[in-house]
Formats: structure tokens, C-alpha cells, sequence
């Protein structure tokens, strides 16, 4: 399938860059937890807000140094880039397809007494500033964390591989970014969608688009319960 991703067929960075990235990134996350919890064994609370934005940003560090800063590469290079409004419309097919999956997924789940993932609900109870929480997840995160899977890992992967096996394995590195046992399957899911999207594109931006209508609809829905304008049981 012929796209605009072709002219970055082969970016400046390697598939060694982005295993070193994937290292540093894991090292920085593992840090951030226990930063985290040391903080909460000395009674010093940390802001969940805090946690979310600054976590989020330092993923655009390793991305920075082994792209711009090594190879003098640009954001365009990471998929920052124009796209056809067609890609949108093929995103928003993909993601109804991925809702329904949810929807068959947390019905089985149930019947376990499990669900996707825990109650988010508890985060905005215990931030002071619960805009930049919503701004974070929805807005900022979807942005770097795409910028970093896809417009990094994948098409540092791709060089590597056909485009079919990076895309399976930049969504496992995704899905397992998350953590949460129950919801890897429908994370890495979304990983192949996204994947498929800046494909098909050459723009990281239909993907983006994507991943801030999950994350804004379930960061919204927690947020309403916790300001008692949802009931719940």
C-alpha cells in the first residue's frame, strides 16, 4: 500500500536506539514509583496531576537524544506531520471496532468479578488540580506517548522489520507500558490500531486524534463520578 509514511521508510535512528530509549524510559518509570512510594511511606503526598504530567514528559527525553539530538533528525520525522482527513474517518471505524471488543472483553471479565482496569475515579478525589489531570491524560499524554510509540519505537522497529511486525511489537511494548494484567489485550489492541493509522497516513496526528477520545472519554467519566454528577451503585 502506497502512503506518504514512505519518504521516512527508513529514518536516521535504529532499532538500537530504540531498545537504549526502552531502557532508559523503564529505568525513569521504575524511579518514578519508587520516588512515589517512598513519598507515601513518609506521609509526604505527592499530587497524582504531578505524577501524570511529569512521567509523560521525561518519555520525550531518550526519544530527543536519539533522534534530533544524535542524528539531527526533526518532529517531522516523528510523524509530526499533515495528514489526509480520510485517516480520521478510518480511525474512527477502528475505534468503534475496539469499543464493541471492550464491551464483549469486560462483559466476560465480569463473570470473574474482574474488570478492564481499576477505578480511576479515586485519583481525582486525591488531586488538588483535577484540570491538569484531565489536561494531562487526555491532551498531553495521548500526544508524547504516541509521539514515543509510534513515531519512535515503530519506525525505528520498521527499519528493522516489514511493517506488520513492528506494529505487533511496538502495541506489546504499549500494552505492557500500562501494567495492568486485565487490560493488555484491549491496550495492545489499540497499539495495532495506532500503529495501522500513522501507517496508512504518515502522520502520527489520526492516531493522536484517537487516543485522546479514549482517554478523554474515560478520564471525563471518571471525573463526573467524582463530582457525584454520575450516579453510581
Amino acid at each position: 500500500m502506497e502512503n506518504n509514511f514512505s519518504p521516512i521508510h527508513h529514518p536516521p535512528w535504529t532499532a538500537k536506539d530504540v531498545v537504549w530509549a526502552l531502557i532508559i524510559s523503564i529505568a525513569w518509570i521504575v524511579g518514578i514509583g519508587i520516588v512515589s512510594g517512598i513519598a507515601q511511606y513518609v506521609e509526604l503526598p505527592i499530587d497524582p496531576s504531578i505524577i501524570v504530567v511529569v512521567g509523560t514528559f521525561l518519555l520525550l527525553v531518550p526519544v530527543w537524544y536519539f533522534t534530533i539530538y544524535k542524528y539531527g533528525a526533526s518532529w517531522a520525522d516523528l510523524g509530526l506531520r499533515s495528514f489526509r482527513p480520510q485517516a480520521v474517518g478510518i480511525g474512527c471505524g477502528l475505534m468503534i471496532v475496539s469499543f464493541l471488543f471492550n464491551f464483549i472483553y469486560a462483559s466476560f471479565l465480569a463473570v470473574f468479578g474482574l474488570q478492564i482496569q481499576p477505578d480511576i475515579t479515586p485519583m481525582f478525589d486525591d488531586t488538588g488540580f483535577p484540570v491538569i489531570l484531565l489536561f494531562g491524560g487526555a491532551i498531553v499524554a495521548p500526544i508524547i506517548e504516541e509521539i514515543f510509540f509510534r513515531g519512535f519505537v515503530f519506525a525505528g522497529l520498521r527499519k528493522q522489520w516489514d511493517w506488520k511486525k513492528a506494529a505487533l511489537a511496538s502495541a506489546a511494548l504499549f500494552a505492557m507500558a500500562h501494567v495492568i494484567p486485565t487490560s493488555i489485550l484491549p491496550i495492545f489492541i489499540l497499539g495495532i490500531i495506532f500503529a495501522f493509522l500513522y501507517h496508512v497516513s504518515g502522520s502520527v496526528w489520526p492516531a493522536i486524534l484517537m487516543h485522546m477520545l479514549t482517554n478523554t472519554l474515560a478520564l471525563s467519566a471518571a471525573y463526573a463520578i467524582s463530582e457525584g454528577w454520575i450516579p453510581t451503585p
